[in-house]
């Protein structure tokens, strides 16, 4: 049998399964996940170990957690930090809707991030910050622990990003 070090941390990212409404660019923070989505996260976290278990507010990653914390007799922590961008106007619409409305705005997404603002929402530079930050902070306060960590597909982009000194496209 192996030693644990006490210094390391070992952090599983889960992003949140399938929600309710299909197709949508951006889910809003109350939409719910699918049966489909709940059976992905079941699946998903089957051998999961953790000491603590931390999540994104949107109920498509809290209500999850909050359920496998009481399984699994771990505490719960929700931070703000790890929610996913302020997409702004662009939350509940499908990518479809939003190419034919704005397919500039949608191509500085993806080709060039850090000059992507959402309309009506949150600027790239600002998001990553925030992930960052709240990142840097959870490592800290659970040093040699395992940990959970329920969010979002942009989230998680941010923090391999992060890991793996990927810088983005100006």
């Amino acid at each position: 049998m192996t030693e644990v070090d006490p210094l390391v941390t070992h952090i599983d990212l889960v992003r949140h399964g399938s929600v309710a409404t299909p197709n949508l660019f951006c889910a809003p923070s109350g939409e719910s996940l699918s049966v489909a989505g709940w059976q992905q996260l079941e699946t998903t976290t089957r051998n999961a170990k953790a000491d603590v278990i931390i999540s994104s507010p949107s109920r498509r990653c809290n209500e999850f957690a909050t359920y496998h914390s009481e399984q699994r007799g771990c505490s719960l922590e929700v931070i703000d930090g790890f929610q996913e961008m302020d997409f702004g106007l662009w939350i509940g619409q499908s990518t479809q809707n939003i190419w034919v409305q704005d397919e500039a705005l949608l191509q500085t997404l993806w080709q060039t991030p850090l000059k992507f603002n959402a309309p009506g929402g949150e600027a790239m530079p600002c998001f990553i910050e925030r992930v960052q930050n709240s990142w840097l902070a959870m490592i800290h306060q659970h040093v040699g622990k395992r940990v959970l960590l329920f969010s979002h597909g942009g989230v998680i982009r941010v923090l391999l990003a992060l890991a793996l000194g990927i810088p983005y496209q100006k």
